[in-house]
């Protein structure tokens, strides 16, 4: 249908979890890469190291609120709450260092303020270190945590409405005899 939008997007929510990321560990943006991606070679662990984050799970946590606007047009918001769940994965030497500090921050006020209002941290466990076996048959420091935020997007559909009545009074007795 035509008119639907939705806000915020995924890619609105990993706009404000990289720089978070990016503030607690102090990695430039360029190693704190989004996702999985296709045909592009991991970064190398061995060097400064990078994180890798990714939404692995989105599950409803209530029913839908609808909102009515009037302007600029006739439309309805229906506003879902959702819990996001993201999987972050720290390779390097200072790998089980930044894991540590992201599932700290992560369970404190200081991850709600940072993140608000886009996202709010419901939630984060402890980091467990998986080794990775590399292409070169080398065993690649890697600790992963998974972490729950909440956030309430908003579908924008458009809404039937009339804006024009035409009343014409009947008798009802009379047009409908017993």
């Amino acid at each position: 249908m035509p008119g639907l939008s939705v806000t915020p997007t995924l890619q609105a929510l990993y706009g404000a979890l990289v720089p978070f990321i990016i503030g607690v560990t102090g990695l430039s943006g360029a190693q704190v890469i989004q996702g999985v991606q296709n045909r592009a070679p991991m970064p190398s662990p061995s060097s400064a190291g990078f994180i890798l984050v990714q939404a692995i799970n989105r599950t409803r946590l209530r029913t839908n609120l609808h909102n009515y606007s009037l302007a600029p047009s006739i439309e309805a918001q229906l506003e879902e709450g959702v819990e996001l769940t993201v999987q972050i994965d720290c390779y390097g030497t200072s790998a089980c260092d930044w894991a540590d500090m992201l599932s700290a921050t992560l369970r404190d006020e200081y991850g709600c303020t940072a993140l608000a209002p886009t996202l709010s941290p419901l939630y984060a466990d402890e980091a467990r270190m998986i080794p990775l076996v590399d292409g070169e048959d080398q065993y690649e420091e890697r600790w992963m945590l998974t972490a729950a935020f909440q956030f309430n997007p908003v579908t924008t559909i458009p809404q039937q409405y009339a804006d024009v009545l035409d009343l014409t009074l009947v008798n009802v007795e009379k047009a409908y005899p017993a």
